[in-house]
């Protein structure tokens, strides 16, 4: 059973005081674990999407917004990251084929917002039948404690014990 740690969104824009700490604690929990995988989420806002044309939501759009935290950056490449215009990492181009191709069964995520992007993936990973996990210490919403927390809860009720 092959492990990937899913680092979602953890980008120079969603980086503020709420979250400022994330970074360095999941650089530090990269360096100690032993996963098969450590892939990146890397969320670009496109004019086509949802965000633009209902929510009028105009930033994450270019550098620096959309760039990996600089803390982060050593641990990614070309291979590991990938770029998506969605709340779920599922879709991402190439995502779902790199899990099969790589025969990945469990996920873990982290990263920023438990309340939108973490959640989606989440509930996407159960529903395609991933053993998903939440890894709630390394998780944060750019929002504030309550928006993750309330995440958290959702989660644990709907499809982690």
């Amino acid at each position: 059973m092959k492990t990937a740690l899913v680092v979602i969104d953890v980008q120079n824009y969603f980086v503020n005081s709420k979250t400022k700490e994330l970074p360095k604690k999941i650089a530090n929990h990269i360096q100690k674990s032993n996963y098969d995988f450590v892939l990146f989420t890397q969320f670009i806002n496109k004019k086509d999407s949802n965000f633009f044309k209902l929510l009028n939501w105009r930033k994450c759009t270019s550098s620096p917004e959309i760039d990996i935290h600089p803390t982060l950056i050593k641990f990614t490449n070309s291979k590991n990251t990938f770029k998506k215009s969605t709340y779920s990492i599922f879709g991402a181009k190439g995502f779902t084929r790199f899990l099969q191709k790589n025969k990945v069964s469990r996920i873990f995520l982290c990263g920023i917002d438990t309340d939108s992007c973490i959640l989606a993936s989440a509930y996407d990973a159960f529903d395609l039948g991933y053993h998903i996990k939440i890894l709630e210490e390394f998780c944060l919403s750019h929002s504030g404690k309550d928006f993750h927390s309330a995440a958290i809860k959702i989660i644990n009720k709907n499809i982690q014990k």
